[in-house]
């Protein structure tokens, strides 16, 4: 899949950021992954040796299909023209050590095979983008669920904020936030992500 720039907002679900022991965002918090980091359903995450915890975050993905700037909430999902599940693949430990230090996430996050994503639906084959099941099952046993009816912020308000800083172009993907239930990954797990009405992304850790 080609991507162009991958936005990625953090702590957008509550039970997320209580079990991360951080304070509720007051305004959406926007970080990166080069489009590097994208593997498809059935590739392999890849964790690369000595960087200690790896979890998983599902997250639905929106694919942004045409230029959007300064857009208003109102009128943002008109820009959406696919919709994907992602998974957030972060190095823990490496981030925690970024947080505490007030440094950017940008390695913990985008590393090579970081990005899982599976192939896009049109995003008029969704009735409501904020009514949504998310799940993710690590061989086999469930490890996150959630609604995307829980986000902080919705789909709208994301694109809407983030087109105010940034141009936002055909290609470019927002990974929406991630519900509670993160834990790590290890060599050998099967990961299993899937969103009722856009898709299921499957992924082997090496």
């Amino acid at each position: 899949m080609n991507v162009g720039k991958i936005l990625a907002v953090g702590w957008n679900y509550r039970s997320h950021v209580e079990e991360t022991n951080a304070e509720p965002p007051k305004e959406p918090i926007v970080f990166m992954k080069p489009s590097s980091a994208v593997i498809a359903d059935g590739d392999d995450i890849i964790i690369p040796p000595g960087i200690g915890r790896v979890d998983h975050e599902v997250e639905l993905a929106v694919i942004i299909g045409s230029v959007c700037r300064l857009v208003t909430v109102d009128k943002a999902l008109e820009y959406v023209s696919g919709l994907a599940v992602a998974n957030d693949v972060t190095a823990r430990d490496m981030q925690t050590e970024a947080r505490k230090a007030g440094n950017p996430w940008t390695l913990s996050k985008g590393m090579d095979t970081f990005a899982p994503l599976s192939e896009p639906v049109p995003s008029d084959s969704v009735d409501d983008i904020q009514d949504l099941r998310l799940e993710l099952r690590v061989n086999g046993k469930l490890r996150q669920a959630g609604r995307t009816s829980l986000m902080i912020f919705p789909v709208a308000e994301l694109i809407s904020y983030i087109s105010r800083y940034m141009t936002l172009c055909p290609g470019d993907v927002i990974m929406t936030g991630t519900p509670e239930g993160i834990a790590p990954l290890h060599r050998g797990d099967e990961v299993v992500a899937r969103i009722d009405g856009v898709g299921i992304l499957r992924n082997r850790v090496c």
